[in-house]
């Protein structure tokens, strides 16, 4: 049983071309993105969803730079890091049972390092497209998305703690749906508090790509966006875009 969810800000990504949210619009346009966790309190522990950005950002800017300049850039702020939000609220890293890990990108798995407690939760099929494929992503460096000493933590300290999931109950109140969209290892978040489903998705930045039914601009497949949209209007009491600037942030009240 899912006793709440915090929504956890870990940084920002500038503000960004219209077109990487808005699929072939507001190319005139820049648009606000932040990144956040989120931390699910259960019966059965901790979990935390995506652990936040790198400390060293720089493969990352200097890409981000030359493709699209200065305004489009990632950061963060000390009290941001994920754990020491979780110090402020009485935790720390190894107080975290669980932690899954959606899309597979710098933004989300910067930090996994930290947790040396906690079994670490995979799309399957994202972990074989998105981390072990041996063919090169033809968009980014792996040195980027999947920063080397993240694949070493992954490969040699935490391999016994690896788990691949498909769709499906991982926890007492808590799915996961594979929706693709933005990439091969994106997952949508179902997560059932007082008799409400909460999802959380990627396949939204923000939430116009829900209310005009609009992909988001950096798809892998706009019509895994389409079906996203779909199964989670019909399936959500509330959706939550994982890089919406506005995601109001601390514990998420469910009336």
């Amino acid at each position: 049983m899912i006793k709440s969810i915090r929504i956890m800000k870990v940084g920002d990504h500038g503000e960004v071309p219209g077109p990487e949210v808005f699929w072939m619009r507001e190319f005139n346009s820049w648009v606000k993105l932040s990144f956040f966790s989120f931390l699910v309190n259960t019966d059965d522990g901790y979990l935390l969803i995506n652990t936040g950005l790198p400390d060293d950002l720089y493969l990352r800017n200097k890409f981000l730079k030359e493709w699209a300049g200065e305004r489009c850039r990632f950061g963060f702020k000390e009290e941001e890091k994920v754990e020491n939000q979780l110090k402020q609220i009485g935790l720390s890293t190894d107080d975290i049972s669980r932690v899954l890990i959606t899309p597979v990108q710098d933004y989300t798995i910067g930090r996994i390092n930290l947790f040396n407690n906690s079994k670490l939760y995979f799309s399957e099929r994202g972990w074989f497209e998105d981390v072990v494929n041996p063919r090169q992503s033809p968009f980014l460096n792996r040195d980027i998305y999947l920063p080397r000493y993240v694949r070493e933590n992954l490969f040699e300290n935490a391999w016994n703690r690896i788990e691949l999931i498909k769709d499906g109950q991982l926890l007492d109140g808590l799915h996961v749906k594979w929706t693709g969209c933005h990439h091969r290892s994106s997952m949508s978040i179902i997560a059932e508090i007082k008799g409400k489903r909460i999802c959380i998705t990627d396949s939204a930045f923000v939430k116009r790509n829900l209310e005009e039914n609009l992909p988001i601009g950096i798809a892998e497949d706009i019509y895994e966006c389409i079906n996203a949209y779909a199964y989670l209007k019909d399936n959500c009491y509330t959706i939550i875009p994982a890089y919406d600037s506005e995601n109001p942030t601390g514990e998420l009240k469910v009336e």
